[in-house]
């Protein structure tokens, strides 16, 4: 049992739990956590379980690191360190051609999510081992066992590896009103994904974990509790962010799935994310989107039900619309883009889905309004965690951009959504006109 097992345990102690679960799977988290103050001092002994002295590691660093000092304690430990800096907006393919020495047997992510994205693939492609050393908390998503990665202009989702250890010292952690924001939107969108996550299970009988779901909407209640008697200037919302966000993450390392990181609101996220640096427009951070798409998809979720009472038609969904658009506002190539496309269901699997959804309808529409009330409330934290109180969300995200990224959003995951179901129905086509 989660509860059991993980209730009140500081995250340092979560390292090596292992349980059978009611699930049927048993769950375990094989990383080793060093968080604290002067963690990154312990980087010898982290990485002591990752490859043994006078191996060669990797450091994976973004643009702008300083990772000197850590490179410096390493030598002095015994490893040969290879340095390597990687682009914001760098291809998959630049982190396969990475050179990597013959002695190399594990890489460190340093940085925020990005990184950690990076890291994961480089250690699941070269089959080595995997470290991060945490310096940016507004995307917690460190432990999720999947990467993030673009392909000539198009967002791709790679299965990837849990490091095997995590540094992190809160003091070293930026304290703006830019990254919190974006951590606390990161963690209050998994709302999102735990509704697409129960949608796809009651719909698709897809294999779902009551007891990390029951983990993971209470892990996200706590925070939006604690957070709602907090100023943004208290100094505790960066360590209650960076500690929630990674225990989110763990959970998914458990479930050995990345559904707590593929719910629409993360799809739609990496549609404007391919959108705005196809055109160089301004792009705030992932967490920062995922909540405002969170807010948008709550608000057409219900549309699914309403147009399954109309009995109206529901035509097929346009697929070589959607990839004309893709390469239009994406500047991505057909060749990437075609085997993205999210295929058409049948029409035996689509009556089996609707009429599964008319036999849990009422569940689903509960589970709605919950999600609701907690989003509403979510966005008043949301809005005061900035400087100008979100001032600037006035003007961020118009209309047409948005309706854009819900219609693609199914192209982006290959996880089965609510916003995938509705494809289907042919009810989002209207948003690519």
């Amino acid at each position: 049992m989660i509860s059991s097992n993980l209730s009140g345990r500081e995250l340092n102690a979560w390292s090596g739990v292992s349980f059978d679960c009611s699930c049927g799977k048993r769950h375990e988290l094989n990383t080793a956590f060093y968080i604290g103050e002067g963690a990154e001092n312990d980087i010898v002994s982290a990485v002591s379980a990752l490859a043994p002295s006078c191996c060669g590691v990797m450091l994976l660093r973004g643009e702008g690191y300083d990772v000197s000092d850590l490179s410096r304690t390493l030598r002095r430990g015994g490893y040969k360190v290879y340095e390597r800096e990687i682009a914001d907006d760098a291809d998959f393919v630049v982190l396969e051609d990475l050179n990597r020495a013959d002695d190399i047997r594990a890489v460190i992510g340093v940085g925020g999510g990005y990184i950690a994205d990076c890291a994961k693939y480089v250690a699941a492609y070269a089959r080595i081992n995997c470290g991060i050393v945490v310096r940016v908390h507004s995307s917690p998503s460190f432990l999720v066992p999947s990467s993030a990665l673009a392909e000539r202009g198009m967002p791709r989702l790679y299965k990837t590896v849990t490091p095997k250890v995590l540094v992190c010292d809160p003091s070293k952690l930026p304290d703006d009103c830019e990254c919190n924001a974006a951590a606390f939107g990161a963690i209050v969108s998994r709302l999102v994904a735990l509704y697409d996550w129960k949608f796809a299970s009651l719909v698709r009988a897809e294999p779902i974990c009551k007891e990390i779901y029951d983990a993971a909407l209470g892990e996200i209640d706590g925070v939006l509790n604690r957070l709602r008697v907090c100023s943004r200037r208290d100094v505790c919302v960066r360590r209650i962010l960076l500690e929630s966000g990674l225990r989110l993450s763990a959970l998914a390392a458990m479930s050995g799935s990345s559904r707590l990181y593929s719910g629409g609101d993360t799809a739609c996220a990496l549609a404007l994310n391919a959108l705005r640096r196809h055109e160089k427009n301004e792009l705030r951070l992932q967490g920062e989107n995922e909540f405002l798409f969170s807010l948008i998809l709550s608000k057409i979720y219900p549309e699914l039900f309403s147009a399954r009472k109309e009995g109206a038609f529901f035509p097929p969904p346009d697929n070589n619309l959607r990839l004309e658009k893709m390469k239009e506002y994406f500047g991505a190539e057909e060749s990437v883009v075609a085997p993205t496309l999210s295929p058409y269901i049948d029409d035996d699997a689509f009556k089996l889905y609707d009429y599964r959804i008319g036999e849990y309808e009422d569940e689903l529409k509960a589970e709605l309004a919950v999600l609701n009330t907690r989003l509403n409330g979510a966005y008043k934290i949301f809005r005061r965690l900035y400087s100008d109180d979100g001032y600037f969300l006035k003007s961020y995200l118009d209309v047409s951009e948005a309706k854009l990224c819900v219609a693609l959003a199914p192209e982006m995951r290959s996880k089965y959504t609510a916003l995938t179901h509705m494809k289907n129905m042919g009810l989002t086509d209207g948003y690519l006109i």
